[in-house]
């Protein structure tokens, strides 16, 4: 019984860890003229620390907007995150607001939502 109740308790230890049941976020960083590459990676270390699996992306424009989208259970993320980033001096804003899970095709050539 002790055996299976730890077994329990680790298989929540790792979903807890993988992101299950954590609500989704995405965040987009609006970066101003002083940008370098450096703080562009500084900005997706420091959003992994509340995932490690996220996904953030930069756009090609100049100044660069960067687009995170992650999953955690951190209290007040979106505030959390703002008032971080937003005090560096190489970002102009941030935008965070829970994600919509957004469905795709398994069909390839067929738009998301219809029917193959």
């Amino acid at each position: 019984m002790r055996a299976l109740l730890l077994a329990s308790v680790a298989i929540g230890t790792v979903a807890l860890g993988c992101g299950g049941g954590a609500t989704k976020y995405q965040v987009i960083v609006h970066f101003n003229t002083s940008v370098s590459q450096a703080d562009m990676d500084d900005v997706a270390g420091y959003l992994r620390e509340f995932d490690k699996d996220l996904d953030f992306l930069v756009q090609e424009t100049f100044p660069p907007t960067g687009v995170a989208t992650l999953r955690t259970n951190a209290k007040d993320f979106c505030v959390t995150v703002r008032a971080e980033l937003e005090s560096r001096s190489y970002i102009d804003g941030v935008d965070c607001h829970k994600a919509a899970d957004v469905t795709t095709s398994e069909s390839p050539g067929v738009p998301v939502g219809s029917t193959p």
